[in-house]
């Protein structure tokens, strides 16, 4: 029987699982403890794992259902729910604060991240409260944004995307800018700054200088956390009220190589 032991990250949020080992079975219970365990502090890392990718998927299976990720070419073929997340074959550094997969009808509830291969300094991910998030925005700015509505696309300069991807994910899906958590109840400020090209009722020019607003009011250190990567984390982020962005500021001679999963989420509301 697992008995992992989970323990506060820092002074914000964040949790950190120790003596869990993906490969091996997982007790009701204990998935229970985790999934409450990300619920309560929205990011979760689980230290020390030593994964093929089917493990990768099969442990994190525990906490919902992988779905299949866009960006067609950067699955791994013997198990394609996990795709890498590389500096490498013209993928840009997602260095922008962001919800995983906005442009599709049913967004990711989760992102899980392992680490591969790491570069000898930086290469941090970053996370942010976004019920916190909301709560920071002023009175005047809470109330702009309660019933704003966002149009996710697929960003159209990304020359990462296949034909396969703009076909099935870039149809513009319509979601509320602050999300109400469909297991705790709370509502959070909810979008992808540069997938949500347009805003209902907005000129498009202003929607990009808008969000970039929204962001520097709504992100402070209070409600940060960053996570330095050493091999073998398996980092668990609720996408539904937690934003995150990578850290660019690495040597980019240097290979940066994270594999990916996704669990199936509900429509936003």
């Amino acid at each position: 029987m697992q008995q992992p032991t989970i323990r506060p990250l820092g002074d914000t949020f964040g949790a950190e699982v120790i003596d869990l080992d993906l490969t091996q079975p997982i007790e009701a219970d204990t998935v229970n403890e985790l999934n409450q365990a990300l619920l309560d502090n929205l990011v979760l890392v689980i230290r020390d794992q030593d994964l093929t990718a089917q493990q990768f998927r099969d442990g994190i299976a525990n906490f919902g259902d992988p779905m299949l990720q866009h960006r067609v070419a950067f699955r791994i073929p013997e198990c394609p729910d996990v795709s890498r997340v590389i500096n490498r074959e013209k993928m840009r550094p997602a260095s922008m604060w962001h919800t995983d997969h906005t442009n599709h009808e049913e967004p990711p509830k989760a992102t899980i991240l392992y680490a591969r291969k790491l570069p000898a300094e930086g290469g941090d991910t970053c996370f942010s409260d976004m019920y916190a998030g909301l709560d920071l925005l002023s009175a005047e700015s809470r109330e702009k944004i309660q019933d704003m509505v966002t149009i996710n696309n697929m960003e159209p300069d990304n020359p990462t995307y296949a034909a396969e991807d703009r076909n099935e994910f870039d149809s513009g899906v319509p979601h509320p800018m602050v999300r109400t958590h469909p297991e705790t109840g709370k509502k959070a400020l909810y979008f992808h700054v540069t997938k949500a090209l347009e805003i209902e009722g907005m000129e498009t020019e202003k929607v990009r200088p808008f969000l970039d607003g929204l962001l520097e009011e709504a992100i402070k250190p209070e409600n940060t956390l960053r996570h330095h990567w050493t091999m073998g984390d398996v980092v668990i982020v609720d996408n539904r009220c937690a934003m995150h962005r990578a850290d660019p500021n690495y040597d980019q001679a240097e290979e940066r190589l994270l594999w990916r999963v996704i669990l199936k989420g509900d429509k936003p509301v």
